[in-house]
């Protein structure tokens, strides 16, 4: 299954081209053209991620985006909180940029932009995105440690002040939490 972009933008002509690219490269496009459209489309699918205009008439791309990254537990779109998001606008200064990445933005890309460019923006969000095999592995070595059993190659000692246990085998740094 293709993985699927959110591209919200009020120029038509962005919107087409931001398609066309993405779709050459595999991706399912979606788009919307105004912020309270992006919104309603975010209730009803999941994309994987979203590029976003900043300057959309509605609500803009930095509202979406902290509604988005907002940890409300009552928010309907709290499930959407960790779709990545390029920021794709005119906004050029670094005031804008900075203000973009703190809000939670994974990227941002000002116009004029390269449609080559931002198609290898989307595949290098989309790849640091997606859990990889070694998280997956710690991930069950870690939920088969908490239902106590002890999966092969790790020595298991209980804790006391000042030593910490050894490993034989460590797949990777994420098992770090199993230590402390």
């Amino acid at each position: 299954m293709p993985k699927h972009i959110l591209v919200v933008d009020d120029e038509r002509t962005i919107r087409e081209v931001a398609r066309r690219y993405l779709e050459l490269e595999g991706y399912a496009v979606s788009e919307a053209e105004t912020g309270p459209q992006a919104l309603s489309l975010l209730h009803e699918e999941r994309p994987d991620l979203i590029v976003l205009d900043v300057m959309l008439p509605g609500t803009d791309g930095f509202a979406i985006t902290r509604r988005l990254r907002q940890h409300d537990d009552l928010s309907p779109l709290r499930a959407a909180g960790d779709i990545p998001i390029i920021l794709l606008t005119a906004r050029t200064s670094e005031v804008d940029r900075v203000a973009g990445l703190e809000l939670g933005a994974d990227d941002y890309l000002t116009k004029p932009f390269s449609p080559r460019e931002l198609v290898a923006r989307v595949k290098a969000v989309l790849r640091r995105s997606a859990p990889t095999a070694s998280a997956a592995s710690d991930q069950a070595i870690i939920d088969a440690y908490r239902q106590g059993i002890r999966p092969a190659g790790i020595f298991h000692a209980q804790s006391q002040p000042g030593i910490q246990p050894q490993t034989a085998a460590r797949p990777s740094l994420g098992l770090s939490i199993l230590w402390r």
